[in-house]
């Protein structure tokens, strides 16, 4: 585009840099003033996440659109890039309401696990850490994105192991 009198094309300003975020501070700081709607916490630990290197710390679990560049500040940092993995992998739960509960008062089978009140199976002890990773293991196979994550951290030789188990069980029970 050629509009100065000597034939150049006039100088194209820089493009500012984009903001952090897509709404405006002004407007986050009138909703952080409202009280969270029910699925705040799980809205919060959703992600996605990634992983980025941290100078300090080995490596930064964020969430996708956030950076160390951008001066964003980590959900957690571990010396170990599997435990961060492991972290991403599971944050997501942490979150969600659980789906399975404990009964209080045990049966003849022990204490009832719930899902939406309808007995689903039942515990020998009051065990609450069961129940947990229960729920943390009903998270990961209900995302994939999450799923991916486990299995990125397991690592190749835990994989090639699960692989052949998977593969056996499968053929044994068509």
């Amino acid at each position: 585009m050629r509009t100065q009198d000597d034939g150049s094309t006039p100088p194209v300003p820089p493009i500012p840099p984009l903001p952090a975020n897509a709404f405006t501070t002004e407007y986050l700081d009138l909703l952080a003033e409202r009280d969270e709607p029910v699925t705040g916490a799980e809205a919060d630990t959703a992600g996605p996440w990634h992983l980025e290197p941290h100078p300090e710390a080995g490596w930064a679990v964020l969430r996708q659109g956030e950076s160390l560049e951008k001066g964003s500040a980590p959900i957690a940092t571990f010396g170990k890039k599997a435990t961060a993995r492991l972290a991403a992998a599971v944050l997501p739960s942490t979150g969600r309401p659980p789906r399975y509960r404990l009964g209080k008062d045990p049966d003849g089978l022990g204490y009832p696990v719930l899902v939406e009140n309808q007995i689903v199976g039942h515990i020998e002890y009051f065990n609450e850490d069961l129940l947990a990773a229960l729920n943390v293991a009903d998270a990961l196979i209900a995302s994939p994105h999450d799923l991916a994550w486990l299995l990125d951290a397991a690592g190749g030789l835990a994989l090639d192991h699960a692989g052949k188990i998977a593969l056996a069980r499968a053929e044994a029970n068509p």
